[in-house]
């Protein structure tokens, strides 16, 4: 059964700062967890030092301003608001970038009241325009999940996967494309969405070969649930930057399309406190920017918005070390990794020995470090080996956290192309699917 999505408008938008000609392409590039300082970590990490200065990044050019990302305030029993500040979700800031409104965090597509709110994808196809969804992550995960379906809870994932089919117009389903992990989610025993997919005429794609020679209209499950971290990628598994190629070259047309991108497992790295993993996936993510930003300068007509969802992990730049201010920062251990420190767990745990982690990050360990790891070579837990990893790592860099959940700092917007001048200054994370909305509204 179709689902029906609405296209009534939902809330006053305001009206951007600036009048400007909708774009006919939009590309939204969400960073998950991807905060100021993980933007710095990254800069860091890819400076030449051969240089004066901190080199930028592409990215920086783009810098228009910042974005509040407070889910909708929660109320008790009596109504209450509560005066604590709420930190949000990835669901709920990204119904908010999808919908133009703010809703609670872990729902899908849905208000407070739990009723479906159309989003800009739909929105999109209904005004005639090609539609995809791109993550490193379960496709079924909670970023693009806000586009396309409305469940109550980010967890239902096989009620989200089901949206893939039955969110349709036309009798067929939404997307054009789309592209990510999550093929258990599909192939299951309840219901085999990969036959119908292919019915309605997608070609199914499992590896990054097939990716690279398939049909206009297609799925992409490269994992059962989430692909391999950037750095630990074979040749089988794409790079963000190729499903990001891969989308835009099958949805490119003269009537536009609506593309989300989300470089899903920054996120990941920043609740696990994994400087290294943040900033390899950060460059995952930086490399597909710069391939929606060279296809946006070449179509002419192609608005390219790039932000986050929330920040992840409390990320400082800097960190003070036995009670002394240390004023450094030190990327070279995360140079010469050769694989993502959840591989070196798995090595350490098979092997017995860190020596390979210590020879290529190139750590000399503190007195303290080495009693830890005597102590945990004894029993070789898996958790106690993780959290000895990341903890010489945090100190080799100087990388300072204060959670392994999300923090409520404001996230930066990038903007390039036909209507960034609407994104200019400090706005709600509501204005990005506010605008969007008001350019897909039909005429």
């Amino acid at each position: 059964m179709a689902i029906a999505f609405l296209l009534t408008s939902t809330s006053s938008f305001a009206e951007p700062p600036t009048k400007t000609i909708a774009p006919k392409n939009i590309i939204l590039m969400i960073g998950d967890g991807m905060g100021p300082a993980q933007i710095k970590a990254y800069r860091l990490y890819k400076d030449n030092l051969a240089t004066a200065g901190v080199d930028p990044i592409t990215l920086d050019a783009f810098l228009v301003g910042t974005l509040a990302t407070e889910p909708a305030a929660a109320a008790d029993a009596d109504d209450h608001v509560h005066s604590t500040y709420i930190v949000t979700d990835s669901a709920a800031s990204a119904t908010a970038y999808s919908t133009g409104q703010r809703t609670y965090n872990g729902a899908v597509g849905v208000d407070l009241e739990r009723q479906p709110m159309s989003t800009v994808l739909e929105q999109a196809k209904q005004v005639g325009k090609k539609v995809g969804l791109v993550a490193t992550s379960q496709i079924v995960h909670a970023t693009p999940a806000s586009f396309i379906a409305h469940v109550d809870s980010r967890r239902k994932y096989n009620d989200i996967a089901d949206a893939f089919v039955d969110n349709q117009l036309n009798e067929q389903p939404l997307l054009d494309v789309f592209l990510g992990g999550g093929w258990r989610y599909f192939k299951r025993d309840d219901r085999d969405l990969t036959k119908e997919l292919q019915s309605f005429g997608y070609q199914i794609v499992r590896t990054r070969q097939e990716l690279l020679t398939a049909s206009k209209k297609v799925a992409g499950l490269f994992a059962e649930v989430a692909l391999s971290p950037a750095i630990d990628r074979t040749d089988d598994e794409p790079s963000l930057k190729e499903m990001t190629e891969a989308a835009i070259t099958r949805l490119d047309n003269p009537q536009g399309f609506f593309l989300m991108v989300e470089g899903s497992q920054i996120d990941w790295s920043g609740h696990a406190n994994d400087i290294a993993g943040v900033v390899n996936e950060m460059d995952d993510f930086h490399q597909a920017i710069q391939a929606a930003i060279a296809f946006a300068e070449k179509d002419g007509d192609t608005l390219v918005i790039v932000t986050a969802d929330h920040e992840t992990g409390g990320l400082s730049i800097g960190r003070n070390l036995e009670k002394k201010s240390v004023y450094a920062y030190n990327v070279a251990p995360i140079k010469g990794l050769e694989q993502s420190l959840p591989a070196y767990q798995k090595e350490i745990l098979a092997t017995r020995n860190n020596r390979a982690f210590l020879q290529h990050s190139g750590i000399e360990l503190t007195d303290d470090e080495q009693k830890q790891w005597k102590e945990i070579s004894k029993k070789l837990e898996k958790e106690a080996v993780w959290k000895w990893l990341v903890g010489v790592m945090s100190r080799a860099t100087l990388t300072g956290w204060t959670t392994n959940g999300h923090t409520g700092v404001d996230v930066n917007i990038y903007a390039f192309g036909p209507g960034a001048t609407a994104f200019y200054g400090y706005h709600d994370n509501t204005h990005v699917g506010q605008a969007i909305r008001r350019w897909l509204t039909p005429k």
